[in-house]
């Protein structure tokens, strides 16, 4: 059952499928609980944690639903925050009250390594397996050595997304967005040097946080090219390629044409932006849809188109983000069956069903995207499947390898604002990372990656 990757879907079954959203603001839906173990007369309690806001709604209603018409007397407390997720979750662990089940922020490795969840193998029927197929299995994604951690249900691919309106106001088509960076670059530039005074900047990049920016845009743009920084095939690192396509990013930067504040800004008020209608592009996942459709109400005409690569040839795949990962079981938590139940009912055909409908996200489950139908929510189709769009194998600092000092996003972030030599940079990554690399694989921590 082990697989490095696994491309996508077939295109017969594209036209049934649609993408969305990731967004806003946090909120809990009730005060945090323990599980508990129970007596005849008692529910056994589930506390359940997400990282995902766009979904609020749907999720919220979907959970009160589980808990009024559940027949194993179960009762689920929900949490939905972002900031310090990952933070928060170490800390719950470190006093014992670990949520019973939580979405996979990061990849499933470190979850494991940190002896934090537990396998799911004991829960799944061959029917299940069945309902899955190919989605399961998948190297460090939602099996580690032999043994499942987690279910596939939504995948979020990566789009330009852009303003038409600003396009329009700046002369440009707005039926005609760049397809390489070097067009990118023209086009921003036009729109700050005929908006600027009105406060529009071409191009967007929440660099407050080098990686939140940098994998939703640098890295796929490299992706796309075939430019990536790990070599899949020699099992190493290798930034020189990547290295160009972020100097296309400080290229952009060095012209003034990104929006004031880049070093410091967050992705929420560069959404704010971007909804007034004083950002011309920038780029992100499939869960903008929900973000302009509910947290940003904007009444400018915005679409997203697919990625532009380093010299418009698309030579490589489009990452469908956390699409094989859903929804883990703490190994703090002392119901696991019950916790199984609340992961059956997330995954469910009818949840899954229902949040592609409502713009929330994009089935990746062969079994259930057959029988589903594309959401007509404003902004879905932007982002409707294409046969580069693929579930890839992690590089191997997202599937578990420590690197001390900073990572090379941090590093990059430094070159696109001009404060740092693109080729030291370079030169010194590469030599960090494989050198750790190395390490780790003589010391038998890491398994080679490949594909």
């Amino acid at each position: 059952m082990k697989k490095t990757a696994m491309r996508f879907l077939s295109l017969a079954l594209l036209a049934a499928i649609c993408l969305t959203g990731c967004g806003k603001t946090a909120s809990s839906v009730s005060q945090q609980a323990t599980s508990q173990p129970t007596t005849a007369t008692e529910k056994t309690k589930i506390v359940f944690w997400t990282n995902q806001r766009h979904d609020m709604e749907y999720l919220e209603a979907k959970i009160k639903e589980f808990n009024d018409t559940n027949d194993k007397n179960i009762e689920v407390t929900c949490e939905i925050m972002t900031d310090n997720y990952d933070n928060n979750l170490e800390l719950s662990y470190q006093s014992n009250q670990a949520p019973d089940v939580f979405r996979a922020k990061s990849e499933i490795v470190p979850y494991i390594k940190k002896d934090m969840i537990i396998p799911i193998d004991e829960f799944l029927t061959e029917e299940d397996k069945a309902r899955f197929g190919d989605t399961l299995g998948i190297q460090n994604i939602n099996m580690y050595e032999d043994k499942l951690y987690s279910l596939p249900a939504f995948g979020n691919n990566f789009r330009l997304i852009y303003n038409k309106d600003v396009f329009a106001a700046a002369g440009l088509d707005p039926e005609a967005p760049p397809t390489t960076m070097e067009e990118v670059r023209e086009y921003a530039k036009i729109i700050t040097e005929k908006l600027s005074n009105q406060g529009v900047y071409g191009f967007a990049m929440n660099l407050k946080g080098a990686y939140s920016s940098m994998y939703r845009s640098v890295d796929e743009v490299a992706r796309l090219s075939d430019m990536f920084y790990y070599d899949y095939k020699e099992g190493k690192y290798n930034f020189n390629e990547y290295a160009k396509v972020v100097q296309n990013f400080a290229d952009i930067y060095a012209d003034g044409s990104f929006f004031p504040g880049a070093e410091s800004l967050d992705i929420d008020p560069l959404r704010t932006q971007f909804a007034l209608g004083k950002i011309g592009m920038y780029m992100s996942g499939y869960w903008e849809v929900a973000v302009y459709n509910s947290q940003f109400p904007t009444e400018q005409e915005w679409a997203a188109c697919q990625l532009p690569t380093y010299d418009g040839v698309v030579d490589g795949v489009n990452t469908m983000n956390s699409a094989g990962r859903s929804y883990v079981i703490s190994n703090q938590c002392k119901n696991p069956e019950a916790a199984w139940e609340l992961i059956k009912f997330l995954t469910s055909d009818d949840y899954m069903v229902g949040y592609q409908a409502g713009g929330y996200g994009n089935i990746v489950v062969p079994s259930v995207a057959k029988i589903a139908k594309p959401s007509e929510i404003y902004g879905s189709s932007f982002f409707t499947l294409s046969d580069t769009d693929s579930i890839e194998p992690l590089a191997p600092e997202m599937a578990g390898l420590t690197i001390e000092g900073k990572t090379f996003y941090e590093e990059y972030a430094a070159v696109i604002f001009g404060e740092a030599d693109l080729n030291d940079v370079t030169e010194r990554v590469t030599k960090t990372y494989n050198d750790a690399l190395e390490a780790a694989i003589s010391s038998g921590s890491m398994q080679p990656i490949l594909k």
